[in-house]
């Protein structure tokens, strides 16, 4: 036995539990290896011993199906009107361990279009993943999510779902719930943990073929933090990449962020779920740590009364939060990127005078926003609300309540960027969020991002007037809705003021001692891609089979209880992508490019445009440190070069993947929901609960919209709008990406026409002192084998980043979405020993994974899926982990 393998075998020992010990060693593929297999489900076995949980409404039936040259028996749950699911609970007495780390494994087969979700209630993670030509998200959710059909290679193999994840302290049942005063966790890891996978209900994906599985395993993860990918950043002074995130749902829950009068019990402590968030992003390769500040305009979890006397926000119950996460991301490395959902100052205390009143007017004397207020059970005085509340913006044209949108619980607040006093109020919010904490931690800067009427155009009085003050143009409301010309001028000082307040956040963070720092802003309000309510062009299914489309049975597309006959055509009508493409449709809806007429503006429901201005990126063009965000996630999204280079500032290109939420409402009554008016909105009909699931594409797939991003657009910041804990299903693919994207500057690049003898290979180049830096990428749904790249000019050695070592360049080898971070002299352009677990192994002709025997003691192998690790594999042949020790020792015994 070589020293090496001595070696490598006590370090696995170190970090293993005791219930590990005895456990079979298992490769689990890249970049794991072996693992101890801790518990294993056959879900096509009806002799496993693990009873199957099915949903209300759910049946499957069990059969053989042979891939590859391997039979296997799979559970089968078919599509139909009503989402399907199956639990089973792992670990039961299998000594489980709050804290540390595990692999969730669930098998698939790959030979047919499915979206299947996953529920690990171990540590709260939900997530999707879909194949061939299903939609993934579904249709049917309260937020629509821009449904793309493609023919995504099917490798015909027998495929894993690998998700890594930190075993929490308590778990919820099957059932979830939404509201912190109903989350219970009756049980721990002694008890084991539900695992559920399921498909959404037909009509949110209709050519969805349901649910297959043929097993589920759960690995431990001994010693995590050697699995935390190694990032080979440029050189300095050359400016680094970020890669950031932010959650929409699962914290509250999770932590009990409303504090312990709620009754909620949490699945763990504050600071220990931060560390398992953080330990999570660190072994995925993300660098940067977003945190919600603020949702729908709310303080999250920061301490607001220390640094602003009424009227300012509320004090939220848990006002430590903010500053328990800041000193874990700085244990753990983290670069942070605070995110805000910025309305201006609501819900805290009044500012009360002791002048008595009995209505508003008499209190415009002390100033225009103070009102006759009543205290509580005290006689009216003239007070002043916080900014947000006093709604100092006005639409364009008259309507009940001055709303903007229909969106009530967000249309009640906002601030108009072009008043003063919004930036005193952002700059005392920095004050407390990012000032504070700057010594503990380095800052990013600040991410901002709009919901309905945060941060609306406003025709105020005092707006028109600054509008007349710095153009010498007088206007009024009723002028600016019939002169389509003075609202077009209107529309771009009112752009210029929303990008002189951003530069102001900008230069208050540096002038305060947060160097370089950075201001995102999304203003686009949709969890999905932006879907303006005027570009119907948008509702459409881009495909490249419309005939298929065209053809679909009609009644798989229509909810429970629709007895329509043109439910396909109304929700699912196609499109070809070069046909989108070429419209122009995307550029629409995520530019101010063009306006709205005024029949868009005058309904008595709202003015959309006007409550959430879409991007105004030439703007942007010369403006250092402030980014207006690209979203992407359909591939029809990142296939627009020069939309994505109209995107990129001063700085670079910020990009953010937008993740429809799949957002369930249910309470897991059947009866009860099934009655629910929302029902037909849900995507797992209420069997699992509450939930927020993203949906990923399998495989190499799953990061194919990052990799044309790359190729054409090439972002230096690229971030996640994810729709609840972070997780990935093929983590190999993620981390491989994120560790070349990370391995190049944050400057700008040039395609080189040619590079590349495979012309959906993309070369581009950056220039600099340090070297010339290369990516590389892969644009293409297929593998590519044999292609040669050639560098003009280029005389030195090639040094691939990632792997530290001198590459030729020719006869190539990438699959699906690979992206490569290449490096042409300059100091560190030098090899090194490579770094294991950058690399997601070898790939078949799909680019999906193949199967590689491993040799073991005996004849019993089984076909895995990854490529690397060592050991054995399989049934009663397999070494135990105590086997394998105790035969290290007889032959370091035999040598001595």
């Amino acid at each position: 036995m070589s020293r090496a393998w001595c070696v490598s075998l006590c370090l696995l020992l170190l970090g293993l539990s005791s219930s590990a010990l005895g456990q079979p060693l298992v490769d689990a593929g890249e970049p794991f290896g072996l693992l101890p297999l801790i518990d294993e489900v056959n879900v096509g076995d009806p002799a496993d011993p693990h009873p199957v949980v099915h949903g209300a409404n759910s049946t499957s039936t069990i059969r053989s199906l042979t891939l590859g040259g391997v039979t296997r028996p799979v559970r089968v749950m078919t599509m139909g009107p009503q989402a399907k699911s199956f639990s089973y609970k792992l670990g039961v007495g299998k000594g489980l361990q709050a804290g540390r780390a595990y692999l969730l494994v669930v098998e698939y087969p790959d030979n047919e279009s499915r979206l299947m979700a996953v529920a690990n209630k171990g540590g709260d993670k939900f997530r999707g993943f879909s194949t061939g030509t299903s939609i993934g998200d579904f249709r049917e959710q309260y937020a629509y999510p821009n449904p793309e059909s493609l023919k995504y290679p099917l490798s015909n193999q027998w495929k894993q779902f690998r998700q890594f994840f930190y075993l929490h302290d308590r778990f919820v049942p099957i059932v979830g719930q939404r509201n912190v005063e109903d989350t219970r966790r009756p049980e721990g890891p002694a008890q084991g943990f539900w695992v559920s996978v399921g498909h959404f209900a037909r009509h949110g994906g209709p050519t969805d073929k349901g649910t297959a599985v043929s097993r589920i395993r759960l690995f431990e993860v001994p010693n995590p933090s050697s699995l935390d990918l190694a990032i080979h950043y440029p050189p300095a002074p050359l400016p680094r990449r970020h890669i950031f995130w932010r959650e929409e749902m699962n914290d509250d829950t999770a932590i009990c962020a409303q504090g312990a009068q709620t009754d909620c019990q949490p699945a763990a402590s504050p600071g220990t779920w931060f560390d398992y968030r953080m330990k999570q992003a660190k072994f995925l390769g993300i660098d940067t740590y977003g945190h919600d500040l603020m949702e729908f305009g709310y303080t999250e979890g920061w301490d607001a009364d220390s640094f602003s006397a009424p009227p300012w926000y509320v004090q939220p119950r848990d006002p430590t939060l903010w500053a328990t996460a800041v000193s874990r991301a700085a244990a753990n490395g983290f670069s942070v990127l605070p995110y805000y959902e910025y309305t201006g100052a609501i819900a805290g205390e009044r500012l009360y005078t002791n002048t008595r009143c009995s209505q508003d007017a008499e209190c415009k004397s002390i100033s225009k926003w103070h009102e006759c207020i009543e205290p509580w059970q005290q006689p009216r005085v003239c007070g002043l609300r916080p900014l947000g509340e006093q709604r100092r913006c006005k639409p364009l044209f008259d309507r009940n309540g001055d709303i903007y949108s229909p969106i009530y619980w967000a249309d009640d607040n906002c601030v108009d960027v072009s008043d003063p006093d919004a930036l005193a109020d952002v700059k005392k919010l920095m004050d407390a969020t990012v000032l504070h904490f700057k010594g503990q931690v380095n800052f990013l800067g600040a991410w901002f991002r709009t919901r309905p009427t945060d941060l609306p155009v406003s025709f105020s009085p005092e707006a028109l007037g600054r509008f007349s003050s710095d153009t010498g143009q007088s206007v009024s409301r009723a002028m600016l809705q019939t002169d389509l010309a003075l609202r077009a001028r209107y529309y771009a000082w009112w752009f210029g003021k929303r990008r002189t307040f951003l530069e102001a956040i900008r230069d208050y963070l540096r002038h305060n001692g947060v160097a370089n720092a950075q201001v995102l802003f999304t203003p686009y309000p949709e969890e999905g891609l932006p879907t303006p309510e005027d570009l119907p062009d948008m509702a459409v299914t881009v495909t490249d089979d419309p005939a298929t489309w065209a053809t679909i049975d009609d009644q798989g597309c229509c909810a429970p209880g629709d007895t329509t006959t043109n439910c396909c055509q109304y929700r699912f009508p196609p499109t070809e992508p070069a046909v989108f493409l070429q419209d122009g449709t995307y550029r629409k809806a995520i530019t101010a490019d063009v306006l709205p007429p005024t029949e868009h503006l005058n309904r008595s429901w709202g003015e959309p445009f006007n409550s959430f201005p879409p991007a105004d990126p030439d703007g942007f063009r010369t403006s250092e440190g402030v980014y207006l965000t690209y979203p992407f996630n359909r591939l029809f999204s990142v296939a627009d070069p020069t939309l994505l280079g109209r995107f990129r500032g001063a700085s670079g290109l910020a990009m953010v993947h937008h993740f429809p939420l799949n957002e369930d409402d249910g309470k897991g009554n059947y009866a009860q929901d099934t009655a629910d008016d929302r029902y037909g909105n849900w995507p797992m009909g209420g069997l699992w609960g509450y939930l927020s699931m993203a949906v990923d594409r399998q495989g190499p797939y799953s990061m194919l919209a990052e990799a044309r991003a790359v190729a054409n657009g090439d972002p230096t910041l690229l971030g996640y709008l994810e729709a609840s804990s972070i997780s990935r299903g093929f983590p190999e693919y993620t981390r491989a990406f994120h560790a070349a994207f990370l391995a190049l500057p944050a400057l700008p690049s040039t395609v080189v026409p040619g590079a590349a003898s495979d012309a959906e290979v993309v070369v581009r180049k950056m220039a600099t002192a340090q070297g010339n830096f290369y990516a590389v990428v892969n644009t293409s749904m297929q593998s590519k084998t044999g292609v040669n790249i050639v560098l003009p000019g280029e005389t030195q050695p090639i040094v691939d980043r990632v792997r530290r070592a001198v590459v030729t360049g020719t006869n190539l080898s990438l699959y699906p979405g690979q992206l490569l971070a290449w490096q042409v002299g300059g100091t560190e352009g030098v090899p090194g020993p490579a770094d294991a677990g950058s690399d997601p192994g070898c790939v078949d002709e799909t680019g999906v994974g193949t199967a590689r025997p491993l040799k073991g003691m005996d004849d019993e192998v089984e076909v895995v899926q990854g490529c690397g690790g060592c050991g054995s594999t399989g049934g009663a042949g397999t070494l135990t982990l105590m086997g394998l020790v105790g035969l290290a020792l007889m032959l370091r015994r035999k040598r001595a």
